[in-house]
């Protein structure tokens, strides 16, 4: 299948120098807000359809790299002139069309020069076309007229969009679609269904009917030598098209079911498109109807190459976690190697943290809501920060999935402490200092003693705690608890029983507690 194999950026917007491979079909982009992840759609859209190419060269300012401007303006010349190059490599089935017009190895990535099939761009300053600008470039001031705009082909070719490798079509739901981009989306899909003969036949049917029709108006002649007529290049078929859904013009029904139809409709394989780009997906869909829109890319997902970017956990996982890309501190990092049981546990779960756990700077994963609601509170006990301020999260993974957490991160840097119980089990205790003496990032911290077994029997273990408990969470006269089948403590029983009540109670009342070691053993260590 014709797609995408690689984008090379150097210079534009905040990439000085960026490498991504792509995925034959479904590419995922996570990140932080800045991380990138538009501006990889945005050089994919500037390369195809040559954008920029007609406007006017002040745009060009707003493309460049912050820290090449920074480094021209300390050392202006003609060398240290900000300059934009992108390039496109692709896998091209070589009998389709113009294929051999994209072969070649006149790629702008110096660094691998191999022979293939691409596109690529180059924004910069050409000192043919006059002297002058030299008197702006020592006045640190950025020659704009005077900078040209190529695309070449791999096969050393000027590109022509008219011979486009790759049909593909732009669909961003993060904001209500204008006019104009109706009327692109609505050209492309009229471009990619059709074959040429079909589409230049309708054309000029269509200009020949418009003709027709004018011409049986019979408008008087405003003098003997003048008259109107029909400007046939402004009023073209694909300009004047829109899409009917049951009878309604699809920019009228809404954001959310724009968005659903656009990309259904793109997914349709008899539309041809070999690549589709979406730009956050999530946005005014209803849970139902991102469920919708999912599913139709998991059924549909063979017959183009999707790139999204995205800040939905149920995107990430719904879609394969194997197919998540990160972009963090303009380096990606591929999710491909993570194992299947643990990509389809995230696909399964009904709502998960995935996302904040591979963006988070720190983070604590703890086992119940006790711990969950506690532990922020602990933290600024102990160090007098909060968690935000500290760059901390938190995610509660219900029991033993920690392990599924660790295992995505476990190959990353990323500073990870796992709150958890012994469960009355000294294997448990010995693999937890098992894996503490391998992993320096992530660190397991749970009771040392089985008489600990859990968070609340910790908390009230501690002699000086029972007091301040027995104040804070109130009992009933008389109730007697049990939990797993034993005899506890009324105090005790209330806790373990109700654990959001009484931890909420804990949170209220604003008192410190003396503290399980393990619990300010793992608070230290990540506030390191």
């Amino acid at each position: 299948m014709n797609h995408i194999k690689s984008l090379f950026i150097q210079g534009f917007k905040k990439f000085q120098n960026f490498k991504i491979n792509f995925n034959e079909h479904v590419n995922i982009l996570v990140g932080e807000n800045a991380a990138g992840k538009s501006t990889i759609l945005e050089a994919i859209k500037l390369v195809l359809n040559q954008e920029y190419k007609h406007s006017d060269k002040s745009a060009l300012k707003d493309l460049f790299n912050q820290e090449n401007i920074k480094n021209f303006e300390k050392n202006p010349s003609k060398e240290t002139l900000p300059k934009i190059s992108i390039e496109l490599e692709f896998n091209l089935d070589p009998s389709s069309k113009y294929a051999k017009d994209y072969y070649g190895e006149d790629n702008v990535d110096k660094r691998v020069r191999k022979e293939g099939y691409g596109i690529y761009f180059e924004c910069s300053y050409d000192e043919d076309l006059d002297l002058e600008a030299e008197q702006s470039i020592s006045e640190k001031k950025i020659p704009l007229e005077y900078y040209t705009l190529k695309w070449k082909t791999f096969g050393g070719q000027p590109y022509q969009t008219t011979k486009h490798p790759l049909n593909f079509i732009f669909i961003n739901t993060s904001e209500r679609s204008s006019g104009s981009i109706f009327n692109y989306y609505n050209k492309t899909l009229f471009i990619s269904r059709y074959d040429e003969l079909d589409k230049i036949r309708s054309k000029n049917a269509f200009r020949q009917k418009l003709e027709e029709i004018f011409k049986e108006l019979n408008l008087k002649p405003l003098s003997e030598n003048r008259e109107f007529a029909i400007d046939t290049r402004k009023v073209t078929l694909e300009n004047v098209l829109y899409i009917l859904e049951n009878s309604i013009p699809l920019e009228n029904q809404g954001s959310g079911m724009e968005s659903l139809i656009k990309t259904q409709i793109a997914l349709d394989k008899t539309n041809n498109l070999n690549l589709i780009l979406l730009e956050e997906p999530e946005n005014h869909l209803s849970p139902s109807s991102l469920d919708k829109m999912l599913s139709e890319i998991i059924t549909n997902k063979e017959n183009s190459q999707i790139i999204i970017t995205t800040h939905s956990n149920t995107i990430a996982s719904r879609l394969d976690l194997r197919r998540v890309i990160w972009i963090n501190n303009d380096q990606t990092y591929s999710l491909d190697n993570i194992d299947e049981k643990v990509a389809a546990y995230f696909m399964k779960l009904p709502s998960n943290s995935f996302l904040e756990l591979l963006l988070s700077n720190k983070l604590f994963l703890v086992e119940g809501a006790s711990e969950y609601l506690l532990l922020p509170r602990f933290y600024k006990q102990i160090t007098g920060e909060d968690f935000a301020s500290s760059g901390i999260s938190i995610i509660s993974c219900n029991g033993l999935t920690y392990k599924y957490y660790l295992e995505i991160i476990k190959h990353t840097k990323k500073q990870v402490a796992v709150i958890t119980d012994n469960d009355e089990d000294e294997d448990r205790i010995l693999e937890s200092n098992e894996f503490n003496q391998k992993s320096n990032n992530q660190r397991i911290f749970m009771p040392k003693s089985v008489e600990d077994w859990t968070f609340e029997v910790a908390l009230y273990n501690i002699e000086q705690n029972k007091q301040t408990l027995s104040q804070i969470i109130k009992l009933k006269q008389g109730c007697a608890y049990k939990y797993r089948k034993k005899e506890l403590p009324p105090l005790l029983g209330k806790m373990l029983n109700d654990k959001v009540e009484t931890s909420y109670s804990i949170l209220q009342s604003q008192t410190d507690m003396a503290l399980p070691e393990y619990i300010k053993d793992a608070i230290e260590w990540l506030a390191k």
